[in-house]
């Protein structure tokens, strides 16, 4: 929700336009308002709580943006699908009995439906200031589907599995970041979230083989695909492993 902010102190006229009712970490709580226009989620549902609450907002929300890879994709909770729940929540937790929470993760439109995703961890506030001035315009951002390598070539950086051979999983994230990592000469670890408009599980194995050649091993890869990208990664695992 930092972003959030960033956004709206970025471009001050918003606020003329926007009546925030329920923003924990801004204004003090208050009743459940009775009709929102514009609804902004952050964060997977991981309790049946969560989920009526979610349910609840979308009930009398006009339009629910998912926002965030949590939101978006299921987020770094999503590593812990597969292993035991009790075991993870001993793991983490000094008393375990306390905590009440569902083994699945779910992204927000596993729960209700979404008008509009915005990923990233963190999400761009830039993306939310379009978003916000654009909405009040009545009308709505458009998604260019492309990968981190389109910005990495729009802003001149060196690739840098190429040029380096540091494994970077550019090549099938999803864009909007602004190509961070690799311009500081990193790989990218794909925290936007796997894309999928051009993605099947040839591609990913092939890839998977080419980070592997460069030092990645696939439990790595896995694991972090797992993290940022559950819910498009959940699609392919099972014939990815074939």
């Amino acid at each position: 929700m930092n972003q959030v902010v960033r956004a709206l102190a970025s471009e001050e006229k918003l606020l003329n336009f926007y009546n925030i009712v329920l923003f924990d970490e801004i204004t003090e709580r208050l009743e459940m308002p009775k009709k929102i226009d514009l609804l902004l989620i952050e964060g997977s549902t991981v309790t049946r709580e969560q989920e009526e609450v979610v349910k609840k907002f979308r009930e009398i929300s006009d339009f629910v943006v998912a926002m965030g890879t949590c939101a978006v994709q299921g987020g770094v909770q999503a590593l812990r699908i597969g292993d035991d729940i009790e075991k993870v929540k001993a793991y983490v937790y000094p008393n375990p009995e306390h905590i009440d929470v569902n083994k699945d993760v779910k992204p927000v439109d596993n729960v209700i439906s979404v008008d509009m995703f915005i990923p990233g961890c963190p999400v761009n506030h830039e993306a939310i200031a379009s978003l916000l001035k654009k909405f009040v315009s009545e009308g709505l951002p458009i998604a260019i589907p492309e990968s981190v390598c389109s910005e990495c070539k729009r802003k001149g950086i060196v690739c840098v599995m190429v040029a380096y051979g540091i494994p970077c999983l550019g090549p099938i994230t999803i864009s909007g970041c602004g190509a961070i990592c690799p311009s500081f000469g990193r790989g990218c670890y794909g925290c936007f979230g796997l894309k999928d408009f051009d993605l099947d599980n040839s591609k990913l194995k092939m890839f998977a083989q080419q980070l592997k050649d460069l030092g990645m091993d696939n439990d790595r890869f896995e694991q972090t695909v797992k993290a940022y990208s559950w819910k498009t990664w959940s699609k392919y695992q099972n014939v990815y492993h074939r």
